[in-house]
């Protein structure tokens, strides 16, 4: 499975987009960058920062840019 996010920036800003366990580890990072103004998506494959596949259960995103800061849950299922 592949989780899609889509985020748009109207400014110039550094953004982040990192998944995180229940327990509030840092899983992968999936953006980490100066993006310039607009729409951008950015996916999830399941998998950590060492390529390996992740077990079945809740996970977390959190998207920062600039002074917004976005966290939502989400579910791998397998």
């Amino acid at each position: 499975d592949v989780y899609k996010r889509q985020y748009e920036i109207r400014t110039r800003v550094h953004v982040s987009l990192t998944v995180y366990d229940v327990q509030g580890r840092a899983i992968k990072t999936l953006v980490n960058e100066v993006k310039s103004p607009g729409q951008f998506t950015a996916q999830w494959d399941g998998t950590n920062n060492n390529g390996s596949r992740v077990s079945t259960g809740v996970y977390f995103y959190r998207l920062n840019a600039g002074s917004f800061v976005q966290t939502k849950k989400m579910v791998m299922l397998k």
